[in-house]
């Protein structure tokens, strides 16, 4: 059994939460059971961004994101942010990988929010300590590493990212679990979410009430791509 199903299947024997098995149809989560097999779909971290042959590989420690090509450093998050999750996708649908990271940085409003009565529609998008969460793309254009995408604050923070073609169009789409910026970091449980991309940023296309824990994209023994969640639902 794949070391991931088994690290899920022993939380649901000591944990009262349950892990249920979910497959998308319609735009809805089906429950299809436990499946006898299933193989975790990887969330890559590595690819050649640049087409220089060599495989460029993300890591992320202590909030700090760093890409490095053999012992070369060639590109790292800025100082300011908080990097806690990252992976190679292409989210953007433009045939080219990025790094797709979760950062959390210091609250900043949109410029037009400073002369609004009551700090604008962001002012609720950060934590006690003045943070806020955003999806960041940052990839290889023009010669340079840069910002592809960079997102506003997030109305309510995501943990635990994955990206697969879920639906089977042809295109990634994003899942992620959704918590509150009330809630600690330390302990994310929430709803799970579907993103998909717009051509201009995200859509949050779905999303499923609960109290989840974690939950891992598996493919089951005829090719079909689940949802394996733990946790409770509402």
């Amino acid at each position: 059994m794949p070391g991931g199903l088994l690290s899920l299947l022993v939380l649901s024997l000591l944990s009262p939460a349950s892990l249920s098995a979910f497959e998308l149809r319609g735009g809805s989560l089906v429950w299809v059971g436990a499946p006898a097999s299933a193989v975790p779909l990887p969330q890559p971290a590595a690819a050649d961004f640049d087409g220089d042959g060599s495989i460029d590989r993300l890591t992320i420690k202590g909030g700090l994101a760093r890409v490095t090509s053999g012992d070369r450093n060639v590109w790292q998050s800025p100082g300011a942010w908080n990097v806690t999750e990252g992976l190679v996708t292409d989210l953007n649908r433009d045939g080219k990988p990025e790094l797709a990271l979760l950062v959390w940085r210091p609250y900043a409003p949109w410029p037009i929010d400073r002369f609004l009565p009551h700090g604008g529609r962001l002012l609720g998008f950060q934590d006690e300590a003045g943070a806020s969460c955003h999806l960041i793309l940052i990839g290889w254009r023009d010669g340079s590493w840069r910002e592809v995408w960079a997102g506003s604050a997030l109305a309510d923070p995501l943990f635990h990212l994955a990206a697969t073609d879920i639906d089977g169009d042809g295109f990634e789409e994003l899942l992620a679990l959704e918590g509150r910026y009330s809630v600690k970091r330390s302990t994310p449980a929430g709803s799970l979410t579907l993103w998909r991309w717009n051509g201009f940023g995200f859509n949050l296309d779905a999303r499923w009430s609960g109290r989840f824990s974690q939950f891992q994209i598996v493919r089951s023994a005829d090719g079909h791509p689940l949802v394996l969640v733990q946790g409770l639902w509402r």
